[in-house]
Order: C-alpha cells, then structure tokens, then sequence
C-alpha cells in the first residue's frame, strides 16, 4: 500500500495541470509530508529523572546527592508540557546559523515566533553556567578517577560498560543516558561525552555539556535538511526551552494538538540495578 505522501503526489500529477504555480504546491506538500510524518518521539530518550531519597534506595544516596548538587539538576528535572506538532513546526522550520564554518546559533519558529539557540542560551536556560568551560578532559584524569570509583574492565576503547561499574555508579550512568544524553538505544554503552560527564559531576569538575547539546540539535537539523535519519529529539529539553525564551503572553502559540509527557525513571530502576537486570525504566 502507497504511503499517505506518495498518494498525495500521485493525485497531484494525474489530477493538476502542469504549471509553475502548481509545481510549487506539489513540492511545498511534499517536503512537509516527508519531515513532519518521519519526525516521531522515540523512546525511551529524554526521560526525566529519579532523584528521590527512600529508605528502599538508600545505597545511592550518594549518587542521588551529586547529581541534586550538580549544575546539571535543571536539565535532569525540567517538566513542560510537550506538543509534537509545536516540536515538528520548529525542526521542520530550523536553520543552522554558520560562521567561519562553524555553527555558532539555529534559528527557527515555536508558533510562529522566531527563536534562537546557542549554546550560551542553552547554558542560561538550563542554568548550568558552563558555556565557557572545557568540552574534554585528558584521558589518564578522567579514567583514573573511574577506576577508583569501581570500574573493572579495559580502558582501551572509547566506550565503556556500563555494567562493569558498581550499583552506585552505574545508576549514575544510566540516569544521564536515559536523561539527558541523545541515546535512544544501547543504553549499556557509555559514550566519551557522558564519561566526561560523569566525571564532571562526581569531581564536580566544570564542564560544558551546553555545546554537546547543541552540536547534537545541530546535527539533527542537517539530517532533517538531507532527509537522513532523523527525530523529534530531546523533546523535554526544547519543550522547555521555547517555554522560557517566548514571551508568558505568547505562550499560547506553544499550544498545538493534544500534550504528551515524557516518561520517568522509576524506583524500579533502583531494584533493578541492585539484581543487575536489564534497564528500561
């Protein structure tokens, strides 16, 4: 069976003269079907957080502790209200602002008002005050710290396990993965940036994850205009976002469709990670 985009087409060939004008409506449909019927919340990605203390999940107090300290809370426990057809308006409507050959901003639309993201806006809006921090560390620094922190296994690839840390630190992980990282599978590898990140966090060390965010929101904006793999990503993060950067009495234009929200970790991800079972809350 023909796709709803490939059905529309076909009427407009068979059934519309050939003339610049109706050209321009074929194509206009077309490049609209094929970004926003693709563009699709995946889960799980973007989760909100645990970060509660009980009795039952008294082992990662610790862990629980750092990252409620962290400049990354913000980021780990943002809530808004998330309509796809406003997220889907915004990407399908993004621009990658480039300077010297690099990306400094994106511009585009929440209903129909103009935004920009950069990655000190990024930084203000999440209030993590890392813009102008170093975006790695040297190698011997960050691993020596997770070894002593339990990781048991080689150090020699750029990913790491992470079931080869114990309980404590491998909800730590898993929490950024799930949270806060653009993974939306193989949550058991942890990727550079979130060993950095993790290190960051647990030797409160400064790092700046706004222009991780960014590059990744850049990237997804470039696959959208080549019509490569792409997603509604991090669509807690920028629900959020425009929520702070459009003005309170615009804030109705954010509304389109019906809301959804964006699952959370729950204390069965403690349990889980104590019996070392498999993830997925």
């Amino acid at each position: 069976m023909l796709s709803l985009s490939n059905r529309i087409q076909n009427y407009f060939k068979k059934q519309l003269p050939s003339n610049s004008f109706t050209l321009s409506i074929f194509l206009f449909f077309r490049n609209y079907l094929q970004i926003t019927m693709t563009l699709n919340l995946k889960i799980p990605h973007n989760y909100l957080c645990a970060l509660e203390k009980t009795d039952q999940n008294s082992d990662f107090h610790s862990i629980i502790a750092a990252l409620s300290s962290s400049k990354y809370k913000t980021l780990l426990t943002c809530k808004a209200s998330i309509y796809q057809e406003t997220l889907r308006e915004f990407w399908k409507n993004a621009n990658v602002q480039v300077q010297d050959k690099k990306p400094w901003g994106i511009t585009s639309t929440g209903g129909e008002i103009l935004v920009s993201i950069t990655p000190q806006t990024i930084s203000e809006v999440f209030e993590m005050n890392d813009h102008t921090c170093s975006t790695s560390f040297p190698k011997h620094e960050y691993q020596t710290d997770l070894t002593e922190r339990g990781y048991e296994g080689q150090m020699d690839k750029t990913t790491l396990q992470k079931g080869n840390f114990p309980p404590p630190m491998k909800f730590l992980f898993h929490t950024l993965l799930m949270c806060i990282s653009n993974k939306t599978t193989a949550f058991n590898e942890i990727p550079l940036y979130i060993q950095y990140l993790g290190y960051a966090i647990m030797a409160k060390a400064n790092f700046n994850y706004s222009r991780k965010i960014f590059n990744d929101i850049v990237k997804n904006v470039n696959n959208i205009k080549a019509k490569k793999k792409a997603f509604l990503l991090f669509p807690r993060f920028l629900s959020y976002y425009l929520q702070k950067r459009i003005p309170a009495d615009s804030a109705q234009v954010l509304i389109q469709g019906a809301p959804c929200q964006i699952n959370s970790l729950s204390s069965e991800t403690f349990t889980r990670i104590s019996e070392s079972k498999d993830l997925k809350t």
